[in-house]
């Protein structure tokens, strides 16, 4: 039968089944005052993650991540990971932002290197680590063949360590990704050559590559020329395919030519000179005696110059101008019988020959005639168009015997004074035999050679271990033709050109000079004379040194004003490490407030990382013009003297430091984070703490961050980030260093760099540091 009663159990089972709860309400109330174990999850070190191009260098931070364990350790040894054929470690400067640790006392860290594709580092502390904390950062550089992608760093092994008891610790893989970078733009160096004769001679001008460094797909050159002293009569080349157009009433000529092969058979990259095209001139028979340039009019034209790479892309461009020389008339000597006495005789028309003569001159310690330590000679030779050079050459027994002069008198400065009383040489050529600056360099003897139009001062430093004879050609500029051609090309030049009008108001001081030599990379002081003597003192103080280097590049120096070669003519001192023409320059109006410069190609490069050195510029510039530069002696100080005096004004106003091995590391890019520190150090801590972004929890410049968030100088991303390992670009630079000086963003006006166009987001700011 069915059971209909109600209940589940029955009555009889009701008293045993009240027992078994009783029991089991009185074990579980037991185990609920037994202390129960929480869960926890193993310490790890995590490896971030970050990014950049090839060749750039990026800083790859380690962190001890506690995952709420009460784990603590004072030692650590942790081997690290990484491919070797995307990354390199930095040498001598692999292991960066120690200062992340210390607040750990006794710090000490060694690392070692010698594995390929590893590092491994340990680190001792006399503090416990028990938190979580940024311990380090690996320093790589990308290599210039790494390729686009993600490249894994690992923790290989590990062990933290309290009183001898390892810890063996487990890693979050970080990764460098490898950002493609666009091609390169080439750059070529094109020289117009100049040929001599007589009126009624054919002549031949080359127009080469004299350097080259990415192969040439297509050219187009318009030269312009004197058609009253030059005709064309044809044009040649070594490659297929050139064409051209001349035409003789106006002085112009075309010359054109591409690769018909699409690429596939161009004008090859090369450092030595290559013939692009020669043009044959037929000198007028009624030319005047002179120099006639063959130039173009506007090389910044593509109308006029254009040479492009193999994908079409035009490359930058720099050109050295020719001439054609017309000498004049041959001399013809009197008809000289053949033979005495006899009615006949016949005579020969002789060109006229080059003349030279030896002019000793003395190698002094002072600059007076009774310092004479030593002598060496000058040949000047007198060609047949009446153009004089100058050769000297410091042979090893002539400086040998100057050192020995030099060290009885207690000198270290050996002067060379070349003179020029009638202002007729044309060039001079000065030869240093490797075995004179070897001994110069050994001794440390400083050699200064002293000409009326410019003064070399070589430091002995600069001597040492080249190896090789060493030359320098000095060239004035001196005629009218030839100064207005320099003049043509500064007044095009995007480094003086004013944005708001797009001209260049300035004017040329004294001669413009060219010094090429093969001693490159290496300081020399070069000395120029300032020969207007209606210059003011506040315009002397002004006058700025506008350097066309051969390598194409251009810069804009100050110098300083001296006492020319030690007499009371004035002259400016300024230091280089490469050369080509030097023009002394007076800027009219108004001093521009631009901070920061482009390049001369026309483009200001808003996405490029800033190197720590050009911050140590920009923040010499603006924050420190009128503080006193103590030199600063950190062991991997540039050579550029600009770059000393900027690293040492911003290391002397507190603004940057070096790390603890005493480097600046001037070439490494500046990260996000340094450059956080920087503001705080300007603002002097004012800000009070922010938000905290979610990725500098343990870094080391968290609470520099915090208070410059605070302050609006800087932001996150909108995921709520910081990027403190990024490196900083160009764009952020100016953007944030205009907040700091509270310069309102320029909308309104023209772009100024080609690159920058008015929808980018730092337009505005990019424009205001540039005026």
């Amino acid at each position: 039968m069915p059971n209909n009663n109600p209940y589940l159990f029955s009555k009889k089972s009701k008293r045993p089944m009240k027992a078994i709860l009783t029991i089991l309400l009185m074990v579980s109330m037991i185990f609920s005052w037994i202390p129960q174990a929480e869960a926890s999850v193993d310490p790890v070190i995590h490896i971030g993650e970050v990014s950049g191009k090839p060749g750039d260098t990026v800083e790859v931070p380690v962190t001890y991540d506690s995952k709420g364990n009460e784990f603590s350790f004072f030692h650590s040894e942790l081997s690290f990971a990484y491919d070797s054929a995307v990354l390199q470690l930095v040498d001598g400067d692999e292991v960066v932002n120690q200062q992340a640790y210390a607040n750990y006392q006794g710090v000490s860290l060694t690392k070692d290197t010698s594995a390929p594709g590893f590092i491994h580092i340990v680190m001792k502390t006399q503090k416990l680590i028990d938190q979580s904390t940024e311990l380090y950062s690996l320093h790589f550089k990308i290599k210039d063949s790494a390729t686009a992608g993600a490249s894994s760093v690992n923790l290989h092994s590990g062990a933290l360590i309290t009183e001898n008891n390892p810890f063996q610790a487990t890693g979050e893989n970080g990764q460098v990704t490898v950002l493609s970078e666009a091609k390169p733009i080439g750059k070529v160096l094109v020289s117009i050559g100049s040929a001599q004769g007589k009126a009624g001679d054919k002549v031949t001008v080359s127009v080469d590559t004299a350097s080259l460094d990415q192969p040439i797909g297509s050219y187009g050159v318009r030269l312009k020329y004197n058609p009253a002293a030059l005709q064309v009569v044809e044009v040649t080349g070594n490659v297929p395919g050139i064409q051209y157009n001349a035409n003789n009433e106006t002085g112009s000529i075309i010359v054109g030519w591409s690769d018909e092969a699409g690429g596939q058979s161009p004008i090859p990259a090369s450092e030595n000179r290559q013939t692009l095209f020669q043009v044959e001139f037929k000198i007028a028979s009624g030319a005047a005696k002179g120099e006639y340039p063959v130039h173009i009019v506007d090389e910044t034209l593509p109308e006029h110059f254009t040479v492009t790479d193999t994908d079409a892309i035009e490359m930058k461009k720099q050109v050295s101008l020719g001439k054609v020389a017309v000498i004049g008339e041959s001399v013809t000597p009197p008809l000289t019988p053949s033979n005495p006495g006899s009615s006949g005789g016949s005579s020969t028309t002789s060109p006229p020959a080059s003349t030279s003569k030896k002019i000793t001159v003395n190698v002094t310690n002072e600059r007076n005639a009774n310092a004479v330590v030593s002598a060496t000679i000058i040949e000047r030779t007198t060609g047949a168009d009446g153009r004089k050079k100058d050769e000297v050459n410091l042979t090893a027994e002539q400086t040998s015997r100057a050192i020995e002069s030099l060290k009885k008198a207690g000198s270290n400065i050996a002067r060379i004074m070349i003179p020029d009383e009638k202002d007729e040489v044309s060039e001079l050529n000065v030869k240093l035999p490797a075995k004179s600056t070897s001994l110069m360099a050994d001794e440390k003897m400083n050699l200064y050679i002293e000409t009326d139009n410019a003064s070399l001062q070589l430091p002995a430093n600069s001597l040492q271990g080249l190896g090789s004879d060493i030359f320098f050609h000095l060239v004035p500029i001196k005629d009218a033709a030839g100064r207005e051609e320099v003049e043509q090309r500064i007044q095009k030049d995007p480094l003086i050109v004013k944005p708001s009008t797009n001209t260049a108001d300035f004017r040329l001081v004294g001669r413009p000079m060219t010094i090429e030599t093969n001693m490159s990379s290496r300081p020399v002081t070069v000395v120029l004379p300032i020969r207007d003597t209606n210059l003011t003192q506040k315009e002397l103080d002004k006058l700025q040194v506008f350097i066309e280097h051969s390598d194409g590049t251009k810069e804009l120096v100050e110098g300083k004003i001296v006492k020319f070669n030690g007499t009371d003519q004035p002259g400016i001192e300024f230091e280089v490490t490469k050369f080509s023409t030097f023009s002394i320059i007076l800027m009219n109006g108004t001093q521009s407030s631009a901070y920061i410069q482009g390049y001369t190609d026309g483009t200001f490069r808003p996405d490029q990382a800033v190197k720590r050195v050009e911050m140590a510029a920009l923040l010499s510039r603006v924050f420190t013009t009128n503080a006193d530069t103590t030199p600063v002696d950190y062991s991997d100080m540039p050579v550029a003297e600009w770059a000393r005096e900027a690293i040492s004004l911003a290391t002397t106003a507190g603004y940057m430091q070096g790390n603890d091995s005493g480097n600046f590391m001037p070439d490494r890019s500046i990260t996000r984070a340094e450059m956080a520190v920087i503001v705080d150090r300007i603002l002097k801590g004012q800000a009070t703490d922010g938000a905290e972004p979610t990725d500098i929890a343990h870094h080391w410049a968290r609470e520099a961050i915090q208070r410059v968030l605070a302050s609006g100088i800087m932001s996150v991303s909108g995921e709520g980030t910081f990027r403190p390992n990024d490196a900083l670009t160009r764009a952020e630079a100016v953007t944030l260093l205009n907040r700091v000086l509270k310069r309102e963003p320029v909308l309104e006006e023209a772009p100024i760099w080609k690159d920058v166009s008015g929808t980018h987001w730092a337009f505005g700011a990019i424009q205001a540091a540039s005026k």
